[in-house]
């Protein structure tokens, strides 16, 4: 007799599998129909809706309720089974200890928020964060890869408020509730010192330094 060791599907991963096996059994249609509505192949969206193994893409779930049914609800409710069981998957949410927008003190509490804000989300790739985090003149991102990858691995601020504002809406938080992100920036921002600009150094600075220590040495070997 063989000892299992295959770990038990996690009970997030399997809320969500239960609702989309639900939904395809009381809509339909049949897989082959459902592949044709998608775009997506037959197994790929049987992956989707299993119980066990990695948690399916945000956009494969989307497609998936969608090909069964128009109710805008459902995705609604597909997308928060979804980021839960993304949340249990990844579990970095929990050890980041973040505080709420309205109880950040300093830098620090503001980086665990924001990187917070991103786990909440469902983690999603950096271009999709870029893409919702939305384009400046030019078709210049909001947020640029590499300042997102720093924002999220808190080893960054964002740069000014606007790219602030921007990662964000990225991670999927509506305008009328940015209020208490905003008031936790001002306060970040009036109580992180600022660096004084260093001295500009005269261009015959060295020069001078470099005579002058001649001068002594000359002068330390004189009787």
């Amino acid at each position: 007799m063989t000892s299992r060791t295959d770990k038990a599907p996690a009970r997030d991963r399997v809320a969500l599998a239960a609702f989309l096996t639900e939904l395809h059994w009381i809509h339909g249609p049949a897989w082959s129909e459902l592949s044709y509505r998608t775009g997506l192949s037959v197994s790929t969206l049987q992956r989707t809706a299993r119980r066990s193994g990695p948690v399916p893409r945000e956009e494969n779930v989307i497609a998936y309720v969608e090909g069964i049914t128009r109710d805008p609800r459902a995705v609604t409710d597909a997308l928060r089974l979804w980021r839960r069981a993304r949340i249990a998957e990844r579990g970095r949410l929990r050890t980041l200890n973040a505080p709420a927008p309205a109880y950040v003190r300093n830098a620090a509490d503001l980086l665990a928020a924001l990187a917070a804000a991103y786990e909440k989300a469902g983690a999603p790739p950096l271009r999709t964060l870029q893409r919702r985090a939305g384009y400046a003149a030019g078709n210049v991102p909001n947020l640029p890869l590499t300042n997102a990858s720093r924002i999220i691995n808190r080893e960054r601020l964002p740069t000014d408020q606007r790219q602030y504002e921007a990662y964000l809406t990225g991670c999927g938080i509506p305008a009328h509730a940015l209020a208490p992100w905003r008031h936790a920036w001002n306060r970040v921002q009036s109580t992180t010192p600022t660096t004084p600009p260093v001295p500009e150094e005269h261009p015959f600075a060295p020069l001078a330094q470099h005579l002058i220590s001649q001068h002594r040495a000359r002068a330390a070997q004189a009787p």
